[in-house]
């Protein structure tokens, strides 16, 4: 079997972010040649460093049009997974945030239409655009809605891309998954970086709600073949939205407990029982329609993927400063 991936000119917006990190380094490995565009910010390219020299970086804002339009010439497939994510920055930076997730994203649909060719763009969303669920597992003809800029801003992009790919004709493919969890995750603010790097540091797992919650929670691995997925099926995927999770949801009590005994640490669940308004109790979404149409599902269960996950923290203490840095250049305590 060809490697679809071989030679191939891809590039991938926030790719020295988490799942942009893994996405790249699976990508070199099968020898496309990649282009990253990388914001000058306090994160670097300290998850991206060890392959500094097998990709090609461009610096520069997605909001600067000269920058994107240059950098997706001649790019067979882009990957957009830059945006900003930070739900509490986003409240505090309305204006900020919707110019990079919706003003960005336009820049490189314009660039791309200007081009004229054959590209083929994969935009990845989140299940926050769903809202307050209508019933789960949600599936991706559930209406849209959102409760802070950031879920608006990811709304907007999601419907400005298909809305160029009927207008336009532009290809593409979109992305809604679940809670991605794995190695170089610099989000403290995610349950997953939060308590294992509690309990690597002999610290109780401290959930601000009540625990109750439900999520589904899904490997870095398995998000990326499934972002892969729908590139390596253009013309199936061409215009088509495809939800990724493991339809295995769990609560958020259980999760800190299923950490803390991987740990073989004798430690505690701390529920601090802040309710945050607007939480959503319940969420989980199918992913029936990419397991039939990409032939794509999760194979990492959660107990083997937070064993990995605990084991590559373990083994990057160095990665505590990273996180320190990202968190002080957003703002966040």
């Amino acid at each position: 079997m060809t490697n679809f991936w071989k030679s191939k000119n891809i590039l991938i917006t926030g790719a020295t972010g988490f799942i942009g990190s893994w996405l790249t380094e699976t990508l070199v490995n099968q020898g496309a040649k990649v282009t990253v565009l990388v914001r000058k910010d306090a994160f670097g390219i300290e998850s991206i460093k060890h392959l500094k020299n097998k990709i090609k970086i461009i610096y520069g804002d997605l909001r600067n049009k000269e920058v994107i339009y240059k950098a997706v010439k001649d790019k067979a497939v882009i990957f957009h997974l830059a945006a900003i994510t930070q739900v509490l920055y986003s409240i505090k930076n309305p204006e900020e945030t919707v110019s990079v997730n919706v003003g960005g994203t336009l820049n490189i649909l314009e660039g791309i239409r200007r081009n004229h060719k054959n590209q083929f763009l994969v935009f990845t969303s989140t299940d926050k655009v769903y809202g307050e669920p209508k019933y789960n597992p949600i599936d991706e003809e559930h209406c849209l809605s959102s409760k802070s800029p950031y879920d608006a801003s990811k709304v907007a992009a999601d419907r400005l891309i298909y809305a160029y790919h009927i207008s336009y004709g532009l290809r593409c493919g979109i992305v809604r998954w679940s809670n991605t969890y794995g190695g170089r995750d610099a989000n403290l603010l995610r349950a997953v970086p939060d308590f294992i790097t509690s309990v690597i540091n002999n610290k109780p797992a401290v959930i601000r709600g009540n625990g109750k919650h439900i999520r589904d929670f899904i490997y870095v691995t398995d998000s990326v073949r499934g972002i892969m997925a729908v590139a390596e099926n253009s013309k199936l995927s061409n215009g088509e939205v495809f939800n990724l999770g493991t339809e295995k949801p769990t609560s958020i009590i259980n999760l800190a407990n299923l950490i803390i005994k991987l740990s073989g640490k004798k430690l505690k669940v701390k529920v601090l029982n802040r309710m945050a308004s607007g939480e959503i109790n319940t969420q989980y979404l199918s992913s029936k329609k990419a397991k039939k149409m990409l032939k794509w599902r999760s194979k990492v269960n959660l107990e083997t993927g937070l064993k990995m996950t605990m084991d590559w923290y373990k083994e990057n203490l160095w990665w505590n400063k990273v996180m320190k840095k990202v968190h002080k250049d957003y703002g966040i305590n």
